[in-house]
């Protein structure tokens, strides 16, 4: 099909948490582009998904496909050649920060051991050193290895579709993954405009990305200054957008009344809710302190009548896996549920989800994006960065993670209570127990500072912008 008569844009969908963001909700960005292209019929999409992908996106694209867009699935590997690997570490660590050292040299993945293992963590004085001489300077970061990537990775998995459709601008909506680092590559390649955001907003403070899109599409002031900061874009190539799946979180339109929730996990109707969200199999100490904060509850030792619902941390089959073995010891306890459906499963899952945050009457995570998301629903945060009764070394504490630059501005705000000990622990929940209005205030200032535009009108916004961009 000729693209000379209609504006193509290209689209990545290569992450869940991208798809989260801008696909998956009602009034989502998605939703809002089709309504776009069924009244601007000299406009069409191409939506690119990496191969294996493909089948699972299916039902998304039965509304408009073929008509109002199409899509294209992709094969980008990562490339395997030893000097490609190489280049690939070398410019990853022109970026080094405290973020990067927890993720260099500790780790945090579940499946793996800490950063890869020992040897790896030895690397660590050398990926600093890389960041300390040549990260310093803007001509190799913005100019040399934009240049030699080019060189070193010559394969072009997306230039079938550039020469088949012709796109007019190119939207990477995950720009820390490997899929759309190759289709920005060959947007440099062919002159094509490009635009992007990442998918979660601690994705910028990581490693340094190799390319820059034309226009940086922030979800915050904080990200913003993440883009500025760490990936050297300047202030007029960036705009600030909201979070667009909070535009969904913000309008409640999923709530149920508490009861209901209540009745769905067998609790009384007079219970006191902690949410506790798991951090990963890298959290092995989690089992404890749940446990602890149950105990307490049977022992009237907590102000109210308290029971814990447990989100176990998200993922594929092998993550699962891991949370259900870690767990099983507590699936007998009284005072504890577990909410294990996939976190981005369908509707129905997810409004059990946002339900849960907002009733909880206190939600604990360390260091993780729920942090924010209770904060729009304005609930009571916590974080428990210690051990449980262990003493860990650093790469295996909960400890590690408040060194995450992300979290720093969340930490600063004082809205987030952090309770180092189980006698801290049990002080802070009371406290939110008997006070509930507790650090309302430092919620608001988080919720200003961090949580972008709450005005329902951040996808609307994301495609504004792409369209504005067009030639």
């Amino acid at each position: 099909m000729s693209s000379n008569h209609k504006k193509t844009i290209f689209i990545s969908i290569s992450s869940g948490g991208a798809y989260r963001n801008l696909f998956l909700f009602p009034g989502s960005f998605f939703t809002q582009l089709k309504q776009f292209l069924r009244d601007n019929r000299d406009y069409r999409a191409v939506i690119l998904v990496p191969e294996r992908d493909h089948k699972k996106y299916q039902d998304l694209f039965k509304d408009g496909y073929n008509d109002l867009f199409f899509v294209e699935p992709v094969g980008a590997m990562l490339s395997r050649g030893m000097f490609q690997r190489f280049f690939y570490f070398f410019y990853s660590y022109l970026l080094y920060t405290q973020t990067t050292m927890v993720l260099a040299t500790m780790g945090t993945r579940p499946d793996e051991p800490p950063a890869g293992g020992k040897g790896k963590r030895l690397l660590g004085p050398i990926k600093w050193l890389i960041a300390g001489t040549f990260g310093r300077s803007d001509f190799i970061r913005l100019r040399v290895v934009p240049y030699l990537f080019l060189l070193v990775f010559r394969d072009r998995p997306f230039k079938h579709v550039f020469e088949s459709y012709k796109p007019d601008i190119v939207f990477s909506t995950h720009l820390c993954g490997w899929f759309d680092v190759k289709l920005l590559a060959e947007a440099r390649r062919q002159g094509v405009k490009t635009m992007g955001m990442p998918a979660g907003w601690d994705h910028l403070d990581k490693y340094h990305l190799p390319f820059h899109v034309d226009l940086l599409l922030a979800q915050s002031n904080s990200v913003k200054n993440a883009g500025m900061k760490f990936q050297r874009y300047r202030s007029d190539e960036i705009s600030v957008i909201g979070y667009p799946h909070f535009d969904f979180i913000a309008s409640r339109s999923w709530e149920m009344p508490r009861s209901d929730l209540l009745r769905y996990f067998g609790f009384p109707p007079d219970a006191k809710l902690v949410m506790y969200v798991s951090g990963s199999a890298y959290c092995p100490d989690e089992p404890e302190i749940i446990k602890e904060i149950a105990d307490w509850a049977q022992e009237g030792k907590l102000k109210g009548n308290v029971y814990v619902v447990v989100r176990l941390y998200p993922g594929g089959r092998t993550y699962k896996n891991l949370e259900e073995r870690r767990f099983e010891k507590l699936k007998s306890h009284p005072r504890i549920a577990f909410y294990l459906p996939e976190v981005w499963n369908d509707m129905q899952t997810i409004a059990i989800l946002f339900n849960l945050m907002a009733h909880a009457d206190v939600v604990i995570q360390v260091y993780t994006t729920v942090a924010l998301e209770a904060v729009v629903l304005d609930r009571p945060i916590l974080s428990t960065p210690f051990d449980g009764h262990h003493q860990r070394p650093m790469y295996r504490s909960m400890k590690r993670f408040e060194k995450f630059e992300h979290f720093q501005d969340v930490i600063k705000t004082g809205a987030l209570l952090r309770a180092y000990s189980f006698e801290e622990l049990r002080e802070c929940l009371n406290r939110y127990f008997q006070d509930p209005s507790y650090l309302a205030h430092e919620r608001e200032q988080l919720r200003k500072d961090q949580c972008g535009p709450l005005d329902g009108r951040a996808s609307e916004r994301v495609l504004k912008e792409i369209i504005n961009a067009l030639p």
